[in-house]
């Protein structure tokens, strides 16, 4: 039985935990494995969970902060 991107997506947590019944846990690596998409979105979501699970830091350039605050903060009128 086929399975969709949405139900891949919906999946895709208890697909990285193992937490899944068989047959769907097989589904879902079948659709991984033929569907571009979803498997970036798997790869794309593993990698920040590894990122986000590393427990070492790094030790900022000085002024980093402040040149990145200045980077995103949005255009206002007064300012263009």
């Amino acid at each position: 039985m086929v399975i969709s991107c949405r139900e891949v997506f919906r999946e895709v947590s208890n697909y990285m935990d193992n937490d899944l019944d068989p047959k769907l846990k097989a589904r879902i690596s079948e659709h991984l494995s033929e569907c571009e998409h979803c498997s970036a979105v798997y790869d794309g979501t593993r990698n920040v969970l590894k990122l986000i699970c590393d427990e070492r830091t790094f030790v900022l350039p000085e002024g980093f902060s402040e040149r990145l605050y200045s980077k995103i903060r949005p255009i206002t009128p007064a300012q263009t």
